[in-house]
C-alpha cells in the first residue's frame, strides 16, 4: 500500500481515521481477536492505561513533551501481519517496496496541544511519555484511533472501530511555538544557502531574494501577468513547477500537463493580497505566493521563503507537503503579451 500523509495534516490524519457510527457490540469480536493476538505473540508486553501494548522502549535524554504543544517525530506503521503501511523513512520505504517518488519522507510535526483533534488517542498516549531522542514500538488497537477523548478506556471500544497497527516512533524534538520553530529552521537554512535573503518588516517569517532585476515600475492594477514558478520544501525537493525540465528532474513530469508560463490575474490590490488569482479558473493562491508576487516588478525574478502560516499551515497538502512546512518559491515574472 502506498505511504499516505495526512498530518500529520496530509500526514498524522491518516493515522487517526475512524468510523463514527455506533453499533452495539461491534468491537466484541475485534477485541477478542486483538487480545488473543497479543497473548499469542507478545504475552509479556506492557499494557498502557488505554489498552495499547508497548513492545519495546528506549528512554531518550531530552525533555518530556507533556508541556509542549508540538512534537516532531519519525514513524513507521505496520499491520499485525508485518506488512509496512506507512513510514517517514525513505530507505525503509524503498526496501519494503512502498516508496513513491512524489512523497515527502522525513520527520513530521504534529500538534498535540489543548483541544487537539489530529492525533488518535493511542498515538497521543504513546507520544506523551516519550523523551526527546527516545524510541518506542507499540501495538495500538483500532478503537484507539479515535480523536475524541473519553474518560474511560472501555468507551473507546464501545464507540470506535478501526485497524490494529504496530507503530515505531522516534521523538525528534518538542516545542510550543510552531511559528518560531519554523522561522528558526528557515533562518538556519537561509544562512547556509541564501544568506542575502531579507526578511519582510511587516510579515515576519517571509523572506525574499531578488535574483534578476525587473523594470522600475509596479504592476498595474486590474491586469494580467505571466509567471514561471517552482515550489520546493526546505530539503530543496520540488513539489510543483511550470518548467518541464525541472519536473523531469524531480519525477513530477506528466505528459498530460502543459508546461508553460501560467497566467496571474492581478486585480485591484487588497490588504491580504487575496485578489491575486491564478489561471482562467481564477484559483486562489496561498498567502506567501501572493505576497512574493506583490513585492516583485515586471520582468523580475526572485525567490521567496516563508513559514507555513503563509502556506498550508498544519494541514499540509497531500502526500508531498507535510503540515507545518516552510516553503520556497522561485518566481519569474513577465508582463502580459
Amino acid at each position: 500500500m502506498k505511504f499516505r500523509y495526512l498530518i500529520i495534516a496530509a500526514s498524522i490524519l491518516a493515522l487517526v481515521s475512524c468510523a463514527k457510527e455506533k453499533t452495539a457490540g461491534k468491537n466484541d469480536e475485534a477485541k477478542r481477536f486483538f487480545d488473543a493476538w497479543i497473548s499469542q505473540n507478545y504475552p509479556t508486553a506492557t499494557r498502557t492505561p488505554l489498552g495499547a501494548y508497548i513492545l519495546s522502549e528506549t528512554t531518550g535524554t531530552g525533555i518530556l513533551p507533556e508541556d509542549s504543544c508540538y512534537v516532531r517525530i519519525k514513524y513507521s506503521c505496520y499491520t499485525l501481519d508485518g506488512a509496512m503501511e506507512r513510514t517517514t523513512d525513505e530507505k525503509l520505504a524503498r526496501r519494503c517496496g512502498t516508496y513513491d517518488k512524489t512523497y515527502y519522507y522525513g520527520p513530521v510535526v504534529a500538534y498535540r496541544g489543548e483541544n487537539q483533534e489530529s492525533l488518535g488517542a493511542g498515538v497521543e498516549e504513546a507520544l506523551s511519555t516519550m523523551r526527546m531522542g527516545g524510541r518506542k514500538t507499540v501495538v495500538i488497537p483500532g478503537w484507539l484511533s479515535e480523536t475524541k477523548r473519553y474518560d474511560k478506556p472501555e468507551k473507546y471500544v464501545e464507540n470506535c472501530s478501526g485497524t490494529d497497527y504496530i507503530y515505531e516512533f522516534e521523538m525528534v524534538e518538542c516545542f510550543n511555538d510552531v511559528d518560531r520553530w519554523e522561522r528558526d529552521s528557515l533562518l538556519r537554512f537561509l544562512a547556509a544557502n541564501y544568506p542575502a535573503a531579507v526578511e519582510d518588516t511587516t510579515y515576519q517569517g517571509f523572506f525574499y531574494l531578488k535574483t534578476r532585476d525587473g523594470l522600475d515600475k509596479a504592476f498595474s492594477s486590474d491586469t494580467t501577468i505571466y509567471i514561471n514558478y517552482t515550489g520546493r520544501l526546505l530539503n530543496k525537493r520540488a513539489f510543483d513547477t511550470t518548467i518541464a525540465d525541472t519536473a523531469k528532474v524531480w519525477n513530477l513530469y506528466s505528459a498530460s500537463k502543459t508546461y508553460q508560463q501560467t497566467k496571474i490575474n492581478w486585480y485591484s490590490q487588497s490588504e491580504d493580497f487575496t485578489s491575486i488569482t491564478m489561471g482562467d479558473s481564477e484559483s486562489s493562491l496561498i498567502g506567501g505566493f501572493s505576497y512574493g508576487l506583490n513585492v516583485m516588478h515586471p520582468g523580475e525574478a526572485g525567490i521567496c521563503f516563508f513559514i507555513s502560516k503563509y502556506g498550508y499551515s498544519g494541514s499540509g497538502s497531500g502526500s508531498t507537503i507535510p503540515g507545518y512546512s516552510p516553503l520556497i518559491f522561485e518566481l519569474e515574472t513577465t508582463e502580459a503579451p
